[in-house]
């Protein structure tokens, strides 16, 4: 058998320490995505929904559960929700420390819904991304409104709006612009 020298020894001995520590299951968990609990109110159903949402991964059931809760409430239609608006409010949660509660004023809008209210408000846009399930206005329970929208100014994630007078922040995926 080959003897080894010292210096070859310690050369491997360190490779392996180190590909034990990159492999570990102790280093894995470390790594390991948050979830994130979010908790909604749906101000106008009156609805409660809990989930557990960790960003850049989209459960089938929490998008789901998501799409139905975020309904047009007015005409009843489902339509898919942009995930990405879960992972914003992920963001958000995280940037503040909040765990309030998420309230829902609008989410997904069905074309014949949107139409209707830009003709009775200016402040509907015609093409909104609510019809395309990437918008929702909400407050947070134990946000500031003002705190909320600078949060989310700082992200650049999409569109932020600041509806003080109605008390709510409109959040989309769209290109990043404020109003």
């Amino acid at each position: 058998m080959p003897k080894i020298s010292r210096r070859r020894f310690l050369a491997a001995s360190a490779q392996a320490a180190a590909g034990l520590l990159i492999c570990s299951p102790i280093n894995a968990w470390a790594r390991a995505p948050k979830k994130y609990p979010l908790t909604f109110f749906h101000t106008h159903t009156e609805e409660y929904l809990h989930i557990a949402h960790t960003p850049g991964r989209y459960s089938s059931a929490v998008q789901r559960k998501i799409k139905i809760f975020l309904r047009d409430f007015r005409t009843g239609d489902i339509h898919p929700i942009d995930p990405e608006l879960l992972d914003v409010l992920c963001r958000i949660q995280s940037a503040t420390g909040s765990h309030g509660t998420i309230e829902i004023i609008s989410g997904y809008r069905s074309p014949q819904t949107n139409e209707i209210l830009s003709l009775t408000s200016s402040g509907v846009a015609k093409n909104s991304l609510h019809m395309k399930g990437q918008a929702v206005d909400i407050r947070v329970t134990d946000l500031p409104l003002q705190h909320l929208r600078d949060t989310a100014l700082a992200m650049r994630t999409g569109g932020v709006g600041y509806y003080a007078k109605s008390d709510f922040v409109h959040l989309d995926t769209g290109p990043f612009r404020t109003w």
